[in-house]
């Protein structure tokens, strides 16, 4: 999911939004935005404690973001669960974001906005905002002990960079290209094939250098 950030969106206390100035934003709990946040049309995260409008999804995202189906298959019946954007991974004490796709290996309560111990987040990349999810959100999550994987997916070319904790902690980066690849998250027993994840898809084709003849 990609943040739009042109103005920031700030909560009053009378739980209404106005469009506020950067010096006049305000700052509010996470158990005030969370308590507004329910029934909204629009979609929020909250940010360092701040309120911030989230861009739309495309119709490549929202076709991408189906391969839900595919991992609630797979860990449906073990200790996990899938969740979607209604579901907030808590970054920070004061931030919470909203992945396009995740897997929770926790226990949370019937009732509750967030997920209880992520494992897995996957977020749709944007042509124009990609660049902050690989960078900001996904500093973010790596941070989380929870976490075992992170899935940033291209739109643009069947392309998945899978980022995975390695038995001493560290994170690992590895690229998965092409409709005949497929990406093994061992610790949540899913197999997830990127003809699957794009399934619908037409890409361009891309330009290639010709030679001219001499």
């Amino acid at each position: 999911m990609t943040v739009d950030s042109p103005e920031l969106v700030a909560l009053s206390f009378g739980c209404y939004l106005e469009t506020m100035q950067p010096s006049a934003v305000q700052t509010i709990s996470p158990e005030r935005f969370f308590a507004w946040v329910v029934g909204q049309e629009e979609r929020f995260e909250l940010v360092e404690g701040e309120v911030v409008m989230m861009a739309g999804a495309g119709r490549r995202q929202d076709s991408i973001v189906n391969l839900t189906a595919a991992v609630h298959a797979q860990v449906r019946g073990g200790p996990c669960q899938t969740f979607t954007s209604d579901t907030y991974v808590s970054t920070a004490p004061s931030t919470r974001r909203m992945a396009d796709l995740g897997v929770d290996c926790g226990k949370p309560d019937d009732d509750s906005l967030t997920a209880d111990k992520p494992a897995l987040v996957v977020e749709v990349l944007s042509p124009t905002t990609g660049g902050f999810d690989v960078t900001v959100k996904l500093a973010e999550y790596q941070s989380l002990p929870s976490m075992d994987y992170i899935l940033l997916v291209d739109t643009e070319m069947p392309t998945v960079h899978l980022y995975l904790r390695d038995q001493d902690g560290r994170w690992e980066d590895r690229v998965v290209k092409g409709l005949g690849a497929a990406i093994d998250l061992p610790k949540l027993h899913v197999v997830l094939k990127l003809a699957e994840i794009y399934d619908g898809l037409q890409f361009r084709e891309r330009p290639r250098l010709v030679e001219e003849d001499r």
